[in-house]
């Protein structure tokens, strides 16, 4: 929830229920947790202190206006939702109204901004964001915790494609940023194979057929993305002396706040990181582990990682 000026405001959230709709923690499997990717938004705001003050008021005003336009989100899907459910137009009245005094205060909260003799965003205690206007706290907090990664991973892409951003911040690894060169590639098509889509990087995705080639390039520029993001998180738990068995990796499920947990060695111990274009394709794994074998230790190989199917 976003703290508020006014108490009744975060209570008319709670009445709500509209956080009841976030996905519950699951319980912990076998294995330890090895490592976990950082918020994206939370290493954006560790390279603050280097950047002009126009920056940072820029992102406090991104993720003011992040926060609106999520709540004016779960707002509609509960109106959906309800809808959907044979609600009547009372109780759907009385959830709009519910919710109206939780936008009026983020729409206020925008509004200071812009009149703020000090502004200030900063990491708390357990990555909590807070943004600091004229001394008063907001807390920054979603109304769906499982979706918290992409929304912050969104204005922290947001931010970056405004200004200039150090280093690789997004992720441990640039690709989250903009991954250019990483996702490129091309066509291979051939009477006698299936159509293969090869990337820079040495990806490479079949597909059982030629059409909508578009969307199933798109299919695997994200695929590599994904696959360089957890390129970098293996190479964390890897230089931290953690035991990666390579042809064991595996996606096991994913978690509360919308990263997925990715097995690592026989123990079941895993790395938590959001990989949403490897969880929704049938990837190859024991592929997939030899290169990124390779691109941890620094060599180059192909690999295909998705395959057409029979």
């Amino acid at each position: 929830m976003v703290r508020l000026r006014h108490a009744g405001a975060a209570l008319a959230i709670a009445a709500l229920g509209l956080a009841v709709a976030a996905t519950a923690t699951a319980a912990d499997p076998a294995g330890r947790q090895l490592y976990a990717e950082p918020s994206p938004l939370a290493s954006l705001i560790d390279a603050l202190p280097g950047m002009p003050v126009e920056a940072r008021l820029d992102l406090a005003a991104i993720i003011v206006e992040g926060l609106v336009v999520a709540y004016e989100a779960e707002l509609d899907r509960a109106m959906e939702d309800g809808r959907r459910r044979g609600a009547s137009e009372r109780d759907l009245a009385r959830w709009a109204q519910g919710i109206a005094p939780i936008l009026d205060e983020l729409m206020a909260w925008q509004a200071d901004l812009y009149v703020a003799q000090q502004v200030e965003v900063r990491v708390e205690r357990h990555n909590q964001v807070v943004l600091m206007i004229d001394g008063r706290p907001l807390w920054i907090a979603w109304p769906r915790i499982s979706a918290r990664s992409a929304l912050e991973r969104d204005l922290a892409t947001e931010f970056c494609r405004r200004h200039e951003c150090p280093g690789e911040i997004l992720a441990g690894t640039a690709a989250r940023a903009a991954a250019p060169s990483a996702a490129q590639g091309t066509w291979r098509l051939s009477q006698f194979q299936p159509p293969t889509w090869e990337s820079a990087a040495g990806v490479n995705c079949e597909f059982p057929d030629y059409a909508r080639l578009g969307e199933r390039e798109q299919v695997c520029r994200d695929v590599v993305t994904d696959l360089h993001a957890l390129a970098a998180a293996l190479r964390a738990a890897w230089r931290g002396g953690e035991q990666v068995e390579w042809g064991r990796l595996g996606l096991r499920a994913g978690t509360s706040d919308g990263r997925h947990q990715v097995t690592v060695n026989r123990r079941g111990d895993y790395i938590a990181v959001y990989v949403p274009a490897l969880a929704a394709q049938p990837i190859d794994w024991p592929e997939a582990g030899r290169w990124l074998q390779a691109e941890v230790e620094g060599r180059t190989v192909t690999a295909t990682v998705l395959r057409a199917s029979p």
